[in-house]
């Protein structure tokens, strides 16, 4: 939730008890009802810190420009790792304030990065991953030694642990692929040759099934599986399967916009870090991104819902309140910080 500025009382209480040294005592002996409050009032203090400090850097780096602009506009997920993250700070905050704190934001600042790692980790750990994945020697000589496939292998150890899934896909291959580029400096492989590459690993990883089963098996085994069934034709023979929609249309046009708005962000600084007129930038990028859609998009609509993209083409078309869009994209590029220039 997005964190006001103006603090609340318990906020207030958690700051006069760690000045005093006494916040660990007192949230570890305090009622549920107290442990509640003491809880919710640091993350009004931990969740902006946070927000600054860990999840912006994460997001730019992961080209999540709509998220690293600010908290009210970041995807599901990534709204899910920023509260994993806050919960982790809260857990150390509250382990190791038992000393007096002048000034909480600083303490909390100096552990930001010890405590988000220590929570990523533990959270591994619960799903059975181990907290530091590393390639065993073994491993390494059954993939040839091979530079990229052992990176490779280590991506796999550390996918497994996570609770993000890649869609409809086991993997994340995109990612994947990226990964392969900056290790080998090849930017051709596609991911299909990539798909061929993670069996060559899972292959060699299965030589010891206990191993396979334990560090590989059990904790991918914990992701959320992708969900379906098969129906039957009136002749009683089985046809494709149904496919089930976990999440309405307009959820699904909204992750489609993040995404779209994403790479036109993307497109945007680039184009006017090269001098380009900022508003003919705009114009021209939402126009392209935006203003045509293909014949087959929303075939599953009714003729008369307009609603989706073809309600933001529609906007796009109008002069007047593209000339507004084209505003707010102007102040929402002046407020992202930009990466500086090495």
């Amino acid at each position: 939730m997005p964190y006001s500025e103006e603090l609340s009382g318990a906020a207030d209480e958690v700051r006069r008890l760690a000045g005093a040294g006494e916040l660990a005592n007192r949230f570890q002996n305090g009622s549920r009802d107290e442990r509640r409050s003491l809880r919710a009032g640091a993350a009004e203090i931990a969740g902006p810190l946070v927000y600054e400090r860990v999840t912006k850097p994460v997001e730019r780096k992961r080209r999540h420009y709509e998220c690293a602009s600010t908290l009210r506009r970041m995807l599901p997920d990534c709204l899910d790792r920023f509260h994993d993250d806050v919960d982790a700070v809260l857990d150390d905050l509250f382990t190791y304030a038992d000393k007096p704190i002048v000034n909480l934001e600083g303490w909390l600042t100096s552990r930001l990065i010890r405590a988000t790692v220590d929570g990523y980790r533990r959270r591994r750990g619960e799903r059975g991953a181990p907290q530091r994945p590393r390639v065993p020697g073994w491993l390494a000589d059954a993939l040839g030694r091979d530079t990229w496939l052992i990176d490779l292998a280590k991506a796999i150890l550390e996918w497994v642990g996570t609770d993000a899934t890649a869609g409809s896909s086991l993997w994340p291959l995109n990612a994947f692929a990226e990964r392969r580029a900056g290790q080998t400096g090849d930017h051709t492989a596609s991911e299909a040759v990539v798909a061929d590459e993670v069996e060559v690993v899972l292959t060699a990883m299965r030589r010891r099934r206990a191993w396979y089963e334990k560090y590989v098996e059990r904790p991918f085994g914990r992701k959320q599986a992708q969900v379906w069934y098969s129906s039957h034709s009136s002749t009683d023979v089985h046809t494709e399967p149904t496919p089930l929609a976990l999440v309405d249309p307009d959820e699904r046009d909204e992750a489609v916009l993040h995404e779209l708005a994403n790479v036109s962000i993307e497109v945007m600084i680039t184009q006017i870090d090269r001098g380009e007129d900022a508003t003919a930038v705009i114009t021209d990028v939402l126009g392209t991104v935006f203003g045509s859609l293909p014949a087959s998009h929303d075939l599953e609509r009714m003729p008369a819902d307009e609603g989706g993209l073809r309600h933001v083409a529609a906007l796009i078309e109008d002069p007047v309140k593209l000339k507004r869009i084209v505003a707010a994209v102007l102040d929402l590029l002046g407020n992202l910080d930009r990466p500086s220039e090495q």
